[in-house]
């Protein structure tokens, strides 16, 4: 399989979702910077009117290094994809595809949905909806160890022109693009709690001189005395912030954080000399208990008309805000206290291979070992298949006649995964 990027400065998609975890860590003098890992993770609904074979992330100003973890199998039907660097080093583009047989064509596929609505963060993955072969959207996700200048996301679809190949799915330069904060740690003297900032920048343009696309944001966050882990943030739970964070303001101070801040940059809107901001700042002191900060960003469409030859929004009043576009969990991490379990665990299949056989039903047996975790989830897939959970004793019945291998995969209860153990038979006449 080979794909062509083409990667714009926005991407065409209806809703996106998720959870990320950055990482920065800022000196000061004289003190020792709090220092926290990253996952980040994240629903997009297909909307490009036809089935996709995969997507891809362009991350402008890291490069691979700098992503430690990608999210992948079994989680999602496109499996682990790959991270390459691009422009020279100067960026990093991670690919999730689908295999591709000359014969038999792609081999997966996202569907078009039949309908697109908020998920949480936590559907469109083979662990959280039974429907998640057949709703339309997926969960991608990656690790970072710095923060990037840019995120630019993209659905690849069947190059019509050539076989095999993959194109971007969006057909303009412009789009709806994931808006995750940069952070800033700054320690405090006499071993006090440190401050954190955040700040998320509206979306840019390509167009020279021109204003991008306005966007309403609610801020939502919440601070913790233990720490979030990918688990939580893709389970929905009780860590997900839903009191306003009354820290965040727009870059112009005009807007409390308390009520939807109007955030548009470019061309001469990001002077901030008129109302409307170009970027919202979150600042908070931590509790001397606290471990972790958790905030949700809300985007929801700008309906309000726009300067025709600045591209400038011309209102701010809350009639403008439209529909939901996106929702995004961003969480901090501090180093004091337990470690969070990063370890995989290890699964085994103890039932044995019955080789060759006419039997067309089988019962397969596996467990799992880690060295945090005592209880795990599993996920199977047979011949191919996207995963789907499945518990020990798993029975399999109506095997066609052909060589059969089934993957098990297992989670432990920080979510991370392990390797696929497999079994391989074979069913004759």
């Amino acid at each position: 399989m080979k794909y062509s990027s083409r990667i714009f400065r926005g991407v065409s998609v209806v809703a996106i979702v998720g959870g990320t975890l950055l990482s920065v860590v800022n000196s000061s003098s004289g003190t020792t910077p709090p220092m926290y890992g990253a996952l980040s993770n994240f629903d997009v609904f297909n909307d490009t009117g036809q089935v996709t074979h995969g997507f891809e992330v362009e991350l402008d100003g890291i490069s691979p290094l700098d992503v430690p973890y990608e999210f992948g199998a079994p989680y999602e039907r496109y499996g682990n994809p790959t991270v390459t660097s691009i422009h020279g080093g100067l960026d990093t583009l991670i690919t999730y595809a689908s295999p591709y047989d000359a014969a038999a064509g792609w081999q997966v596929g996202t569907p078009i949905p039949a309908a697109i609505s908020t998920t949480m963060g936590h559907e469109c993955w083979t662990g959280g909806s039974t429907s998640y072969a057949t709703l339309g959207c997926e969960h991608f996700g990656f690790g970072l160890s710095a923060n990037p200048t840019n995120v630019i996301y993209n659905w690849l679809i069947a190059d019509p022109a050539h076989a095999g190949h993959l194109v971007a799915g969006s057909s303009t330069s412009t789009g709806l693009p994931i808006l995750a904060p940069s952070w800033n740690v700054q320690p405090q003297p006499n071993n006090a709690p440190p401050k954190v900032q955040a700040v998320v920048i509206a979306p840019e343009t390509d167009g020279a001189g021109l204003c991008g696309d306005a966007v309403w944001v609610k801020v939502f966050m919440n601070q913790a005395a233990s720490k979030a882990s990918l688990g939580h943030l893709m389970s929905g739970d009780k860590e997900v912030p839903t009191k306003a964070d009354t820290s965040s303001k727009g870059s112009n101070g005009a807007q409390s954080g308390s009520e939807p801040i109007l955030i548009q940059t470019g061309g001469e809107c990001s002077a901030d000399n008129g109302s409307v901001s170009s970027q919202i700042q979150s600042e908070l002191q931590l509790s001397k208990s606290s471990l972790s900060v958790v905030r949700r960003y809300e985007f929801y469409k700008y309906t309000g008309s726009y300067d025709s030859e600045s591209h400038e929004a011309l209102s701010e009043a809350l009639s403008t805000m439209g529909t939901l576009t996106g929702n995004q969990m961003v969480a901090l991490n501090l180093n004091q206290g337990a470690a969070l379990d990063l370890a995989p665990p290890t699964v085994t299949i103890t039932t044995k291979s019955p080789g060759t056989t006419k039997l067309k039903t089988l019962s397969v047996t596996f467990s799992a070992k880690d060295n945090v975790s005592k209880t795990f989830t599993f996920f199977c897939s047979l011949d191919g298949a996207i995963p789907k959970l499945c518990t020990s004793g798993l029975k399999l019945a109506g095997l066609s006649v052909r060589t059969h291998t089934l993957s098990v995969y297992a989670s432990d209860q920080a979510a991370n995964a392990s390797k696929a153990a497999r079994l391989t038979w074979k069913v004759t006449t």
